[in-house]
């Protein structure tokens, strides 16, 4: 059975990311960021140095305290500013950046954008599916 037969038949969707992103475009979410690091949270190395995530941990580049003296909140604005996803290209320009927040911080750093047309036709299939259940059963994502 297909998402969107099944899902107008009522039947419950187990794939999380799927649900996710439908709630989202229902409720007009928007990133200016793909996820909270650097802002909402941070990787702590051995040492204690805090980083931007997990990833960036020994990167110099995304050190932005320690856990003693805290966060420097002058490098922390300088990093989140310039990884905006209005700062970013070719995000700035793109019809997904709302959705996608710019990607990964450290992948498009390190790795560049290879996932950016895949995350396009993600969202491509998502709001397809999006029309097809809110046209079908209007009542699957509560009161607008």
């Amino acid at each position: 059975m297909s998402f969107s037969s099944g899902r107008c038949a009522g039947e419950r969707y187990a794939f999380a990311n799927l649900a996710t992103a439908l709630q989202e475009i229902h409720q007009g979410t928007h990133r200016p960021y793909p996820c909270g690091a650097g802002g909402g949270y941070f990787g702590v190395s051995a040492d204690g140095a805090l980083y931007a995530c997990h990833r960036f941990v020994q990167d110099e580049s995304a050190r932005f305290g320690d856990v003693w003296k805290g966060v420097d909140v002058a490098i922390q604005e300088r990093w989140l500013t310039t990884r905006h996803v209005h700062r970013q290209h070719p995000c700035s320009g793109c019809w997904a950046r709302y959705f996608c927040g710019g990607g990964c911080h450290h992948e498009v750093i390190y790795r560049g954008r290879p996932a950016c047309e895949y995350i396009r036709g993600w969202l491509e299939f998502s709001l397809k599916a999006y029309v097809q259940l809110l046209t079908a059963r209007s009542e699957y994502f509560g009161a607008a």
